[in-house]
């Protein structure tokens, strides 16, 4: 099949207040990259609620419900120029025929990435992209060659310089796009009685979280910013980090601010965590209900917090965007 025009990658995601910003992120990191180079055109495909984000706005972006069929939607936005479509999906499990979409598109000579996941369907991808450095090999025996995950494999945008880390006072605290588990309505009264005086505690609310029940006489402190575009000012200012595990803590690991992070989600993520304790880049807690003594003992360790600064901007010193946008490119090239 002949493509016309300047080749086109279509991006595939989930994103919404069940689901969160964590695909679409990631997405447009690459998207970013994408952009930088030129080389090929990129729209976006959201299954989920409209929603604002920074840098979105520069490309063409379509948001329809999640309750429309999967393949149906993909196949309509797949036009003539499109030769490679990058999904970075949610609940795969409940995709009906996903087989029958990627056999589809092979027909068509359109290449196809997955991020995260789908090693069932190694023998028809072309690549799967895993943003993190644990992976079990022997999940995708059969096609080793087509898995490529590490330290270098995350996608996240970086816009600013790296600061030289200090001990300070500002605490930044992240609970995620949606704080599904309502650390909103718990943590800020015993980050308030628990942090020495002095202490600024800037709260990032997620787009499709509730305001957090802020204590009426606060004894610290208290910012609140509701989806700020700007992610990256915020963290950078911070002396100190407190979020869940997720798409942000990486963000904030590449700069090399200590962080305390923890799972929310009650036996979700815990091979992941148990190997991130021994990578030493940040302080790893059990549950929320240590994460703020972890805190606390981070910001009166300097050594520590030093530490997990140094490791942290070692381990994520190489843009994995970029990476993976040189291979779209490559792969989408006609």
């Amino acid at each position: 099949m002949n493509k016309i025009g300047r080749p086109r990658v279509l991006l595939v995601c989930y994103a919404g207040a069940h689901i969160g910003l964590g695909h679409l992120s990631r997405l447009l990191a690459l998207a970013q990259a994408l952009k930088k180079d030129s080389r090929v055109q990129v729209e976006f495909l959201v299954f989920g609620e409209s929603v604002s984000k920074e840098g979105l706005t520069n490309f063409k972006t379509n948001f329809i419900p999640v309750s429309t069929d999967f393949l149906t939607s993909v196949t309509q936005f797949v036009t003539e120029e499109t030769t490679c479509v990058v999904f970075d999906l949610y609940a795969q499990d409940q995709i009906n025929n996903l087989g029958s979409l990627f056999v589809g598109l092979k027909t068509r000579d359109i290449s196809i990435i997955n991020v995260d996941s789908l090693t069932n369907y190694s023998h028809l991808l072309d690549l799967i992209w895993i943003p993190s450095f644990y992976f079990k090999a022997n999940q995708a025996l059969d096609y080793p060659d087509k898995i490529k995950y590490g330290w270098d494999c995350y996608l996240i945008q970086k816009n600013l310089l790296t600061p030289n880390w200090k001990p300070g006072t500002d605490v930044l605290v992240l609970t995620g796009g949606s704080d599904i588990t309502h650390l909103g309505q718990i943590l800020p009264e015993q980050i308030d009685c628990s942090l020495k005086a002095g202490s600024h505690i800037h709260w990032v609310r997620g787009p499709f979280a509730k305001p957090p029940d802020l204590p009426k006489q606060p004894r610290l402190k208290w910012s609140v910013y509701h989806a700020p575009e700007r992610l990256d000012e915020l963290i950078v200012q911070s002396n100190y980090v407190l979020t869940v595990f997720g798409v942000s803590f990486f963000e904030v690991l590449q700069y090399g601010i200590p962080t305390v992070v923890f799972s929310p989600y009650e036996h979700q993520d815990p091979h992941e965590m148990v190997a991130l304790a021994k990578e030493n880049v940040a302080m790893i807690s059990k549950n929320v209900n240590t994460a703020l003594n972890d805190l606390i003992e981070l910001m009166n360790n300097n050594d520590i917090a030093l530490t997990y600064s140094k490791n942290a901007l070692k381990k994520l010193s190489v843009n994995g965007s970029k990476q993976l946008s040189e291979v779209v490119c490559s792969l989408a090239s006609v």
